[in-house]
């Protein structure tokens, strides 16, 4: 198979081209149905690989690519109101009255954009990062309490303690049993008949 965008040959079923990155799927399934009847489905499948993931992407990667897409839209509502300013004023300036007054006015215009950009820009920097906390904590919250904790002593403290007899770590009747001062005997089984 020949790779629609770079031409380059390639015999395995591969997902995407190796040389310029072309979604090789919509192309097998072209391919294998003879005809072009196949794209609505590849742009689908494109649209849920999209969207699977977004949705692995951590609270935090997604609190940061909304503070990212507030410095674009505030950026953005800047370049409006220059070229606004610039363009309206030069068109004011061939006209006269109160009209002109307006068009040096639609400056402001650009104003809107830079607000909408400065308030996700503030959601990010504070609401989502206080959400990302409370999402942290409640993920350590409900992750299960450990059934045994490993002491935590060092490999020269084992050896001062060597009079000791050695104890397991991760024994059940070890610890209880060495408690014990001497053996007690048991009691023979009573006869129920």
């Amino acid at each position: 198979m020949f790779c629609p965008q770079c031409g380059a040959e390639t015999r395995e079923p591969i997902k995407f081209c190796k040389r310029c990155g072309t979604n090789l799927r919509r192309v097998q399934g072209v391919l294998s149905k003879g005809g072009a009847t196949d794209w609505d489905r590849a742009i689908v499948e494109d649209w849920r690989e999209e969207r699977d993931t977004e949705r692995k992407k951590t609270p935090e990667e997604k609190r940061l690519n909304e503070i990212k897409a507030g410095v674009i839209v505030s950026c953005v509502g800047l370049g409006f109101m220059l070229f606004f300013n610039l363009l309206f004023g030069a068109i004011a300036n061939t006209v006269s009255g109160p009209a002109a007054d307006i068009l040096r006015s639609l400056w402001a215009v650009g104003l809107v954009p830079i607000l909408v950009g400065a308030a996700i820009i503030f959601n990010g920097l504070f609401i989502s990062k206080r959400i990302v906390e409370l999402k942290r904590r409640q993920e350590q919250s409900d992750q299960p309490m450990p059934l045994f904790t490993v002491p935590n002593t060092s490999p020269v403290a084992r050896l001062a303690e060597s009079s000791q007899p050695s104890i397991s770590d991760y024994s059940i009747t070890e610890p209880t049993t060495t408690k014990l001062r001497e053996p007690v005997p048991a009691s023979p089984p009573r006869d129920t008949n």
